[in-house]
């Protein structure tokens, strides 16, 4: 669900790259995840922006998916399939044993597009636990620079919990310099708390959300960080407040590029006196810039029952090109009185938020 004050109130940062600084990894050496009324006016806002096209070559996106999540997953490729016309995209799927049929209905959101479904087998991330509200499949992520076919150095990961509204193409040619993953600060952490916990050089919008991540895997096939990222995990799981992010954040610290951060909207950037705290200061996030991945952070997802989020509708608005569509409503019991409910749920909260 969308609102018309929405472009003119929405945070959007326009960050430069973030000081990066060497920081020791000792600690883990040593010691050691039906369209609104308001929708048409947002749509017709947007069209104000333009972006730069690249020229359509293969697109390696890759997902950390079990059978759950497929629905979900379905709503970001049809989302980034429709924003980036002309564009060839490689799909990879890092799963736990999807079935043959499974694979066939996913597909399907993307004919002409190609598919590459990578089985773990024997890995220890198949017994990690999953943590608050996130799937033991975000770890899944881990294991790419191992199982991504060899032709392939460079792929985009996506969580399943956001919708794309830019073209992909745009973030997946950003230069990452001599880092081996880009990614957007996570602003519902602090980093310098962050840091010191981890006995990590101090570094504010130091620790990154790792949903959507830039991977340079001929760099990380040449390192051994992503092991190391499991190594912590095995050894420090209960320390990992989100699983694997946690542990990504340590073995990377300082040494990922900050990404424009419009290609991670999550929802403290959107309703920062929602009652959670913004680690980012208003200076740092802009106002007036159309997000161009819309995050659907914390456990109140789209789906969810009591959902509510002031860019719902975009999540619904491409659900209806899946064929998921009606198994998703059925298991989030949605019928017309709960929708309605929700919208003016949404508008009223929205508007009590920006007061």
């Amino acid at each position: 669900m969308s609102d018309p004050a929405f472009e003119g109130n929405l945070a959007s940062p326009t960050m430069g790259a973030l000081p990066m600084k060497t920081a020791s990894l000792r600690s883990i050496t040593g010691g050691l995840n039906g369209r609104p009324l308001a929708e048409p006016l947002l749509e017709a806002a947007m069209q104000r922006y333009s972006r730069p096209r690249p020229p359509a070559s293969e697109v390696a996106i890759a997902f950390g998916l079990d059978t759950t999540y497929l629905p979900h997953a379905a709503v970001v490729l049809a989302s980034l399939i429709a924003n980036a016309p002309g564009a060839k995209f490689r799909f990879l799927v890092v799963h736990d044993g999807i079935s043959p049929q499974a694979r066939s209905t996913f597909e399907r959101c993307g004919e002409g597009h190609r598919f590459d479904w990578l089985e773990i087998k024997g890995s220890s991330v198949l017994g990690m636990p999953g943590k608050r509200h996130i799937s033991r499949a975000g770890y899944y992520r881990l294991m790419l620079a191992e199982l991504a076919p060899p032709d392939i150095d460079r792929v985009l990961y996506l969580d399943a919990d956001l919708v794309v509204m830019g073209d992909i193409r745009e973030l997946y040619a950003s230069d990452l310099g001599e880092h081996a993953i880009g990614a957007v600060c996570d602003v519902g952490m602090d980093g310098e708390v962050f840091a010191e916990r981890f006995q990590l050089q101090p570094q504010r919008l130091g620790y990154f959300n790792s949903g959507v991540l830039l991977m340079d895997l001929a760099k990380l096939r040449a390192s051994d960080d992503l092991s190391k990222v499991i190594t912590v995990l095995e050894t420090r799981i209960d320390d990992m407040e989100y699983g694997d992010q946690c542990a990504l954040n340590v073995v990377f610290w300082s040494r990922w590029k900050q990404l424009d951060i419009l290609w991670n909207v999550q929802r403290r950037m959107l309703m920062p006196q929602e009652g959670k705290p913004c680690y980012a200061t208003a200076a740092e996030i802009k106002k007036g810039r159309r997000p161009k991945i819309i995050h659907f952070t914390e456990h109140n997802k789209p789906w969810s029952t009591d959902g509510w989020h002031p860019l719902i509708w975009t999540y619904y608005r491409y659900l209806k090109k899946t064929p998921y569509r009606a198994q998703v409503l059925k298991l989030g019991e949605v019928h017309f009185v709960k929708d309605l409910r929700r919208k003016i749920k949404t508008i009223v909260n929205w508007y009590r938020l920006q007061a």
